[in-house]
């Protein structure tokens, strides 16, 4: 590629800065099929498809344009890092521009750049970058929003749910928040001290935390376990304004007083709440690591005996062990969290887009639904690997349908599990430890046959699959499915 006045044959002359500005005028206009994870419409789609495609691309180029003048910074700093080889890579890395530029590698000098003096070749490469790293960039902030595989402390899910459990709980009836690994179990403790109760009157404990091996006596777990969770809530209560480094003296004042006190942390903690004739919302995760030690599981148990104190425990489901919890946690309620409606899943999907030109449609949310059997750990996943930067199943699109999400959910499973590692992980662990042999066969029944009538399966077997989302009931129908067609594919794979 040669500029306009440059005479085949001749040296090239330097082009002036009017020059690059009318070389520019068509090179920054790349549609969104020119980059990696975006598609161009094809001849051969329904009536109205073209028009909606040719709308995003336009969107894009409005977008994503790299303005010659606002962006001449960042052109230039590309350009310093062009090399003479293209064999050896056309850009240099950053790192080693030094060392590139020390051995005379580099394709022009600083004066060249400032002066604009290139190739429009390299200046329409330059700029293709430039605007794949706007792409790359903006979706993969709003990819970012959407957590991985990690507690959120402020749900915007299940908020009937949690409004029930609260309701519960000032009502003076301990709970247990129950389901299998990564179901939201934790996120909804932290919700309830964040939508319900205040930080000032919510303390929340990992168990394994305070876990110092099996062969600590229960007198020694009774006597640590929460005692520097308990002391830390006082003094922040206490002495709040008080700087860090203060605060140590506090610390070891109050610890002073409950060793002195011959009470419990829990049991010193409820004293000082009675005195100031005020409750607190206690919740406990992860106890299910006491699960060979009963006699220390049913101490934590014990706690919904003290007055001031409103507890959540936080309880995995396994089949196995599930007699011992009875007769461990009496007089709790059990609230397992359940799996999400479509209209929660839209909210989980479209509210980090706030700000954003992004959106998907409502039967793309439905296909996201019927995918992740509305588990918000999956829902997540399947957003970040539409708009993830380096997710091999990216598709940047400003307006995701129904048939964008089936692009990525009807590939195979090996395909799937660097995307979903930690749902499939998760799956495999809960079919091999958490169900017992019944479950496991009522699973594999399902996933052979499809649907099974209600007739035709013991309703109180079905049960616990059904509180731990893994089996939809249709009532209007009257059959049982197995709900999520990833968990589906993930056992299929574990039988092959």
């Amino acid at each position: 590629m040669v500029w306009d006045h440059e005479v085949a044959g001749s040296s090239p002359v330097a082009p002036t800065k009017l020059d690059f500005l009318k070389a520019n005028k068509d090179s920054s206009n790349k549609t969104m099929g020119d980059f990696e994870g975006t598609r161009r419409p094809s001849g051969d789609t329904a009536p109205g498809t073209n028009a909606v495609e040719a709308q995003e691309l336009a969107l894009f180029d409005e977008v994503f344009a790299v303005e010659r003048e606002q962006d001449l910074a960042d052109i230039k700093a590309l350009m310093r890092r062009i090399q003479k080889d293209p064999w050896r890579g056309r850009l240099v890395d950053e790192s080693r521009y030094e060392f590139a530029k020390a051995e005379g590698r580099l394709k022009y000098t600083d004066e060249q750049v400032e002066d604009g003096q290139w190739e429009a070749d390299d200046l329409d490469f330059v700029i293709e970058v430039l605007r794949k790293e706007k792409i790359d960039k903006y979706f993969s902030t709003v990819a970012d929003k959407y957590p991985q595989a990690m507690p959120v402390p402020d749900s915007m899910v299940r908020l009937d749910q949690e409004a029930d459990i609260a309701e519960k709980l000032r009502s003076h009836m301990p709970v247990l928040i129950r389901g299998n690994w990564r179901m939201g179990k934790t996120s909804m403790v932290r919700s309830l001290e964040t939508h319900q109760f205040g930080a000032k009157h919510s303390l929340f404990i990992d168990a394994m935390t305070e876990y110092l091996g099996e062969e600590e006596s229960l007198e020694d777990f009774q006597n640590h376990f929460g005692a520097d969770s308990v002391v830390e809530f006082i003094v922040e209560r206490e002495f709040g304004d008080v700087k860090p480094k203060d605060r140590y003296p506090k610390e070891d004042e109050i610890k002073q007083q409950m060793t002195k006190s011959r009470k419990s942390p829990f049991e010193f903690l409820n004293e000082y709440l009675a005195q100031k004739d005020e409750e607190m919302f206690l919740s406990l995760d992860e106890v299910v690591g006491f699960i060979k030690q009963p006699e220390k599981m049913k101490y934590l148990a014990s706690l919904k005996d003290l007055s001031q104190i409103r507890l959540a425990i936080v309880l995995h489901r396994i089949a196995s062990f599930e007699d011992s919890f009875q007769e461990i946690f009496v007089g709790y309620e059990t609230h397992f969290v359940r799996p999400l409606i479509v209209e929660e899943v839209g909210r989980l999907v479209r509210k980090p887009l706030d700000g954003t030109k992004i959106t998907f449609t409502d039967d793309a949310i439905r296909r996201i639904l019927e995918f992740t059997g509305g588990r918000p750990m999956e829902v997540n996943q399947v957003c970040r690997a539409l708009m993830t930067q380096f997710s091999e199943h990216k598709n940047y699109r400003f307006s995701y349908r129904a048939e964008d999400i089936d692009a990525l959910t009807g590939k195979k499973y090996w395909e799937l599990q660097d995307a979903f590692r930690s749902a499939i992980d998760n799956y495999r662990q809960v079919y091999n430890r958490s169900m017992n042999d019944v479950e496991r066969a009522l699973i594999d029944r399902l996933i052979l046959e499809g649907e099974v009538s209600t007739s035709d399966m013991d309703a109180d077997a079905v049960q616990p699959l059904i509180d731990t989302t893994f089996v939809a009931k249709d009532e209007t129908k009257g059959v049982y499915r197995v709900n999520g067609t990833l968990f589906k594919q993930v056992l299929l794979g574990l039988q092959h």
